[in-house]
């Protein structure tokens, strides 16, 4: 009689054991199978978690940030803290606002509409030339310079858009003026210039 064979084995049966502490230890033979799922899974580590450095690096780049973002806090503080002050850039102890002036007087060139009752009332940036209002200003100021029959031909074209207006069908005319105010009472309400000098007056269409 031939050699028996021996018998064939389930394959699963003879790829796991035991281990010690009760877990299942995966074969050689199976280990070889593996597919890519299972080599991924393996590479998290010998106990299956994630990088144990990954949180103290986290922890280290916030930490930098932080230290970062006070220094250049600190840093934009500094000036305040130099006797005397020293105003300088990038550094500023932002003078505009913390000295005190000794005038407050402003002196402004604008376009003024007159009312049929006598009120006035300031002349929109656009309606001068510009939706900017320092290059209203300044077309204003050109003008004035440039003597009255300028100031007289920027009234006129004023007035002209001034009256396409619905929202100023009130206004009946124009006046280019350079009026003087105290800067502080004058957000406080009292708008009334301390000067005034009126450089061109015109009508606002057949109003």
């Amino acid at each position: 009689m031939g050699r028996a064979r021996p018998r064939r084995q389930d394959a699963g049966a003879l790829a796991r054991a035991e281990r010690p502490g009760g877990g299942t230890a995966v074969s050689a033979g199976e280990g070889g199978r593996r597919g890519p799922a299972s080599v991924a899974r393996g590479g998290a580590g010998p106990s299956g978690g994630a990088d144990p450095g990954a949180g103290a690096r986290w922890v280290d780049r916030r930490a930098y940030a932080y230290a970062v973002t006070a220094g250049l806090l600190l840093l934009m503080l500094a000036p305040l803290f130099r006797r005397p002050p020293v105003d300088s850039f990038p550094l500023s102890t932002y003078p505009m606002f913390s000295w005190g002036r000794h005038d407050a007087r402003t002196t402004v060139e604008r376009a003024v509409g007159v009312d049929s009752r006598g009120g006035r009332r300031p002349i929109p940036p656009r309606l001068v030339g510009s939706e900017e209002v320092l290059q209203a200003r300044a077309t204003l100021a050109q003008s004035i310079r440039q003597g009255a029959r300028a100031a007289r031909a920027l009234c006129r074209g004023i007035a002209a858009r001034v009256a396409q207006q619905n929202g100023h069908a009130d206004i009946v005319s124009v006046e280019i003026r350079t009026d003087t105010f105290d800067a502080i009472a004058f957000f406080d309400g009292q708008e009334t210039p301390l000067d005034a000098k009126l450089h061109a007056t015109c009508k606002v269409g057949a109003r």
